[in-house]
């Protein structure tokens, strides 16, 4: 028995010319994505523009549009972002070491000093318990990260947690 197979070549060829097409244009696709995506790690954010001021005209020729108002922060304020910063460190390192659980947040945006100069106070708490914080400030860039030395760590209800010796 003989059967007769006569393949159909406009067919095929046209099969292979769409098979060749989506290759390409998932080629195309992949490569262009990957470029966006290099472009976007690469690329660091630019700086903001700083406004450069210039030495403010003649008092004859100044009007109140030409005068430029530059917001500045009280001391209170800054007094408040200096507590927060030193509350967070001390939070940070009180969970770092394993005392305080990660999950732990500020209790109150204000430090409270003691008799000794340096030591500060900060509370943080949990949905369960309130900690006092005491520690010690040894340098003023906070930046580096060895500038709180813990002293005391106790949980609300009189339990020391931790104490330096």
């Amino acid at each position: 028995m003989r059967i007769e197979h006569e393949p159909n070549m406009p067919g095929l060829r046209r099969e292979w010319l769409g098979a060749r097409l989506v290759a390409i244009f998932g080629l195309l696709t992949l490569v262009l994505a990957a470029t966006l995506l290099a472009l976007g790690l690469w690329s660091a954010p630019q700086p903001a523009p700083v406004a450069a001021t210039s030495a403010p005209p003649p008092a004859s020729t100044a009007t109140p549009s030409d005068t430029i108002v530059v917001p500045t922060t009280s001391a209170a304020d800054a007094r408040k972002q200096e507590n927060i910063a030193l509350c967070t460190a001390a939070l940070g390192a009180a969970q770092k070491q394993g005392i305080v659980p990660g999950f732990a947040t500020l209790a109150s945006e204000d430090t409270q000093n003691t008799d000794v100069q340096g030591r500060y106070i900060c509370l943080a708490k949990t949905d369960a318990s309130k900690y006092s914080i005491d520690f010690d400030l040894t340098c003023t860039d906070l930046a580096t990260g060895n500038c709180i030395s813990l002293y005391n760590v106790s949980q609300a209800g009189g339990g020391v947690l931790y104490q330096r010796k």
